[in-house]
């Protein structure tokens, strides 16, 4: 079994591991992203690529190597408090980053023939990424993974903690997409008075778990204690004191992200003027999606629902000014017919 030494200031700047696959994938994302960018730059002048998505996709890709390299990877087997810190930012930071990154719409761009859009738009997304599906499953893998026995058999069977990484970013990403994303799926006008009461809802399981670990009488997980062959010297550091520790991390830091995530929704939300700000629009567009769905039919253009909205709500301003032009046109015809 593998020990690690002391954690400290200077043990952890040396600390690093080599997570080749996790490596490969942080390569693999990188190289995608900057080819599709520079693609669509160089083949679309028209259709410009802001920059702060590069480097907020870049944020999460570098995010990510420091989760599974750094000593907060090297110490997540010895320490709760290091498996809490990396849990935080496979599930909630690193997720975040790449979504505002929007790497589907640049998919999506991309794609000349409207299939991206289409599978995006499609059935099967769409319920994937349903935001209240996505708020239960994040719920139910916090519980899973930490009110279950799941832990202790993770920290006896090292593979199983890739498992845990795995099913963490991909929770997060799915949790994040219709909450904080504007991607080309159905979700992608979801009102903001919803997303910012989902994110306010997610600091439930956050505080909750969080709230269960620290006041627990016993450790949850013993096997910690199998981990580490060192203890800090006055003796606080017991694998109790340990996963208390790191039940304030997730209480804290999980309700202090979910809380500015919230805060960008709601000065998203003062900004927005379309579907967005409300509800009527927003239904009125999933009503027409899902009656075009029944009938067969396709959608053959890469358009956004927005737009759609904005046209829809022209129209009917045009059509309410014509229809006072001509009440105010008979008005006049009867004036003058009684003269």
């Amino acid at each position: 079994m593998h020990h690690v030494e002391e954690l400290t200031f200077t043990s952890a700047l040396l600390s690093w591991k080599f997570a080749f696959w996790w490596d490969l994938l942080i390569v693999l994302l990188g190289v995608t992203y900057a080819a599709g960018v520079t693609r669509l730059r160089r083949g679309s002048p028209g259709r410009p690529w802001p920059a702060h998505r590069d480097w907020l996709f870049a944020s999460g890709l570098v995010s990510l190597f420091v989760a599974m390299n750094s000593f907060v990877a090297v110490y997540s087997h010895a320490l709760f408090t290091m498996h809490m810190v990396q849990h935080l930012m496979l599930i909630m930071l690193v997720p975040a980053l790449l979504v505002y990154g929007k790497p589907l719409r640049l998919w999506s761009e991309l794609d000349e023939s409207g299939r991206v859009a289409r599978i995006l738009r499609g059935r099967a997304v769409g319920m994937l990424t349903h935001p209240a599906w996505t708020m239960v499953l994040y719920s139910v893998v916090l519980i899973a993974t930490h009110l279950t026995p799941f832990m202790q058999v993770m920290l006896l069977n090292p593979w199983l903690h890739h498992a845990e990484s795995v099913l963490y970013l991909v929770t997060g990403y799915l949790t994040f997409l219709p909450l904080l994303g504007t991607e080309p799926t159905r979700w992608q006008h979801f009102p903001y008075p919803l997303r910012v009461f989902s994110a306010l809802m997610g600091m439930g399981p956050d505080t909750g778990i969080g709230v269960i670990l620290m006041m627990a009488d016993d450790p949850l997980f013993p096997a910690y204690g199998r981990m580490r062959d060192w203890w800090i010297d006055d003796g606080t550091l017991t694998v109790l004191a340990d996963q208390r520790l790191g039940g304030g991390i997730m209480w804290f830091f999980g309700d202090a992200l979910m809380a500015v995530f919230a805060l960008v929704l709601v000065r998203q939300w003062m900004r927005a003027n379309g579907s967005e700000a409300g509800f009527g629009n927003w239904l009125e567009s999933a009503r027409r999606s899902a009656l075009a769905e029944t009938g067969g039919e396709a959608e053959s253009e890469v358009e956004s629902l927005r737009t759609t909205d904005d046209l829809d709500e022209d129209e009917r301003a045009r059509q309410a000014y014509n229809a006072m032009l001509a009440r105010l046109a008979r008005q006049d015809e009867q004036r003058s017919g009684r003269q």
